[in-house]
């Protein structure tokens, strides 16, 4: 959603001087109008909550009497601001901007660039934002639960509309970038804009495809050959290369998939995004992270995260700080009893008591039961203990 006060990141707002209502900056915008005959005619059915109003004031250059009217009928309907053009008016009623300012309703002048300009501007931002929301959510209808057909079909029947999914023997390859700092929600649609613009002039061919998701930007290639993870991987890093997009963290799924599996694909060069993340280097791909990619499946299930969290609240009072520590310098040393023991200044013989105790603890008895369970706990990207 766009607010008031995120028009100074325009290139536009350069020229926009705020008269009154500063109150008001927050107000969302959902569409951008302009205030022409309408002012004459006093019929404003036309406009809506949240509409941006935008006019030079043409109405009102030989009667100014229109203007509070104007203003007060367009407040009332719940406006999210207006801009006015200085071709007719420097300056509004003192009644005008005490409306405004006690209604908390920027007003903003502004000169030297089209009305069209401004409007185009905004219009391209709002149709943005729609259309990544709409694929974010479609995404996350099947990432945050069980995968469903129906979501999958309609992502792939909206980005392929001239294919038909049922035969096709496409593959679907995805890369997930995060920017190398925090980047706000405007500056991220804008990003992603210019790099649809790039795409179209790239000399790497691919059937390439830009989303915003979550708080990154996440690339789809679909490819009608089965590459190589090798040449998958070759074709992303010559893409970032391409694109200059060799600065963010990234995460690659390089095993080709068959298109119904994209849900899959996606998933997996997240997974390797976030690993890039934790790990602090700028680039994973799936096909390197072995057994993280089983364990990474494990923390998505609820009924295996509900396991792990009764397991994990036995070690959580503080009298068992020495067992949780005992627990994680074993996976550390691959529960080596002596490595372990030096790294804590402890005896062999008392790493093998607290490691009774876990078992106790834990209610299980067979060793490779309980390595593997200490292993779940001890994972720190999830954060179960």
């Amino acid at each position: 959603m766009l607010d008031v006060a995120s028009l100074e990141k325009f290139d536009f707002f350069k020229n926009f001087v705020l008269i009154a209502g500063a109150k008001g900056l927050y107000r969302n915008i959902s569409n951008v109008v302009i205030l022409d005959y309408e002012g004459i005619e006093g019929d404003f059915s036309g406009f809506h909550e949240g509409d941006f109003v935008i006019t030079n004031m043409l109405f009102a250059k030989n009667d100014t009497s229109k203007i509070y009217p104007a203003f007060k009928e367009l407040i009332d309907i719940g406006v999210s601001a207006f801009a006015i053009k200085t071709v007719f008016f420097t300056e509004l009623p003192a009644e005008v901007l005490e409306l405004a300012e006690h209604s908390r309703i920027p007003v903003f002048f502004f000169h030297d660039i089209y009305i069209e300009d401004v409007i185009l501007s905004i219009t391209d931002h709002l149709r943005s934002s729609a259309n990544y929301n709409y694929y974010e959510n479609l995404i996350d209808s099947f990432l945050l639960t069980p995968s469903h057909h129906a979501q999958i079909n309609e992502l792939l029947h909206s980005l392929l509309p001239d294919e038909d999914q049922r035969i096709s023997e496409k593959t679907v390859t995805s890369l997930s970038l995060f920017p190398p700092t925090d980047t706000d929600e405007f500056s991220l649609q804008r990003t992603i804009n210019k790099l649809m613009l790039q795409v179209n002039h790239m000399k790497t061919k691919a059937d390439l495809h830009i989303l915003k998701y979550q708080k990154g930007i996440l690339f789809l290639c679909f490819e009608e050959k089965q590459n190589s993870p090798e040449n998958t991987y070759a074709m992303w890093n010559d893409i970032m290369k391409e694109l200059n997009l060799t600065q963010y963290i990234a995460g690659i799924s390089d095993h080709p998939l068959q298109i119904s599996k994209i849900d899959i694909a996606i998933e997996r060069s997240l997974h390797a995004c976030k690993m890039s993340a934790k790990h602090g280097c700028l680039l994973s791909k799936y096909s390197d992270l072995g057994l993280s990619n089983l364990i990474f499946s494990i923390y998505k299930d609820r009924y295996s995260c509900a396991f792990l969290a009764e397991k994990a609240a036995v070690l959580r009072p503080a009298k068992h700080a020495a067992l949780k520590d005992t627990m994680q310098e074993l996976v550390l040393h691959d529960f080596e009893i002596d490595p372990t023991a030096e790294s804590l200044f402890q005896h062999p013989n008392t790493i093998r008591y607290r490691i009774g105790k876990l078992k106790d603890l834990f209610r299980v008895k067979n060793d490779l039961e309980f390595q593997i369970l200490c292993i779940l706990l001890s994972r720190d990207e999830y954060s179960t203990v």
